[in-house]
């Protein structure tokens, strides 16, 4: 090839943080002279939701007039099947921005010469902006590419995408130190006279990944058959919302209306204990569900959402569990974040380290380009 295209990050895994500066280099290596008009270098964010949904209809066959082709008799209409996918999508720009580092305007040879060009490219991200997310029926994500204005064609020669996670502080969120409680009660027997009573708890509604959940159980067991084992679970809901295709909204209109909803449902991390409280007595049981890291913490856009809850089954019995919404963030509680620099998480796999702090200074004088969500038309 005559050109070759290279972006490079300073961060060694692409790995960013909302608010952070995003730096890096695009290195485009000529073995000849390219002939060009501008150089853009844009960073783009995205959330996509997609699916389709099978349809099955039925359509109705004319009918024949009384005429003799048929014997001086009507021919009845009748109906038949016929199937067909509705595709929905959904797309939402949470992050765009452009930077010009070469122009023909100030090279008036409009080429680019041989040999190894260096453009340094620096963005902000907003402070806002969602985490990167992969799932069955939608994404975030995150790239910087390259988009060359030749005189004849313009090209995007180069992509690479990079990660954003958020700092989401549990601290600052107060309600998440309150402690939840819920209570579960089971008649049976002659006139329901025999009564299962049981009070779950847990100490707080915020965690980070790798934290363990305590979960308390307090069981009254008045039935007449002992209680062997109780279980939990913490599970993730992803919802997704689309519009049908060939949809037309207006630019304010909420699309609840043309959109459809779905959820997909995951279990992330489940635990079960052995135990006895026979009948006629009672007793406290303690599980400790332990937290995956990483975990993906929640956040909401306004087509995916990814939240979590944690329940609780005494028995496998419906009628003696609960359910406990919970926030996963990534600062734990407890922990004081510093003013000049941010702490260290393990993030990825393989528990590699990354230490969220101002990257250092370029020696070239580059512009820094604030990166936002478009304005709504």
């Amino acid at each position: 090839m005559d050109h070759t295209y290279t972006i490079e990050f300073d961060q060694p895994n692409a790995i960013y943080v909302p608010g952070q500066l995003v730096r890096g280099t695009l290195t485009i290596y000529n073995t000849c002279a390219l002939n060009a008009l501008s150089l853009k270098i844009c960073i783009h964010g995205e959330v996509e939701t997609f699916w389709k949904k099978f349809a099955s209809k039925d359509r109705v066959k004319k009918a024949y007039p009384n005429d003799n082709t048929h014997g001086g008799h009507r021919s009845h209409g009748h109906y038949y099947k016929y199937s067909d996918h509705i595709r929905y999508t959904s797309k939402l720009n949470v992050l765009t921005a452009v930077s010009q580092p070469w122009s023909s305007i100030q090279n008036p040879t409009n080429k680019i010469p041989i040999g190894a060009n260096i453009f340094p490219f620096v963005f902000q991200l907003p402070v806002n902006c969602p985490p990167s997310f992969e799932g069955t029926h939608g994404s975030v994500r995150y790239h910087v590419h390259v988009e060359l204005n030749r005189p004849w064609s313009l090209d995007v020669e180069a992509k690479r995408s990079f990660t954003v996670i958020p700092i989401i502080d549990l601290n600052m969120i107060p309600k998440v130190l309150n402690p939840m409680i819920s209570n579960a009660c089971k008649h049976s027997g002659f006139l329901s006279s025999k009564e299962v009573k049981i009070k779950f708890s847990i100490p707080k509604s915020g965690y980070t990944p790798g934290e363990v959940i305590p979960i308390s159980i307090f069981i009254h067991n008045h039935a007449k058959k002992p209680i062997y084992y109780a279980k939990a679970k913490l599970m993730q809901h992803v919802h997704y919302q689309a519009q049908q295709e060939n949809t037309h909204m207006l630019p304010d209109e909420h699309c609840h209306k043309h959109c459809e909803h779905k959820t997909a449902e995951s279990v992330i991390s489940e635990m079960e204990k052995s135990f006895e409280i026979k009948c006629c007595s009672e007793g406290e049981v303690q599980l400790a569900l332990v937290l995956p890291n990483p975990l993906k913490p929640t956040f909401q856009t306004a087509i995916l959402e990814v939240d979590y809850c944690i329940i609780v089954e005494v028995e496998e019995d419906k009628k003696l569990r609960c359910e406990f919404p919970v926030i996963i963030g990534t600062v734990p509680i407890g922990r004081v974040m510093g003013l000049s620099r941010a702490p260290t998480y393990s993030i990825v796999e393989g528990d590699i380290p990354l230490v969220f702090e101002a990257p250092p200074e370029y020696q070239e004088r580059v512009e820094v380009v604030m990166a936002s969500a478009p304005p709504a038309e």
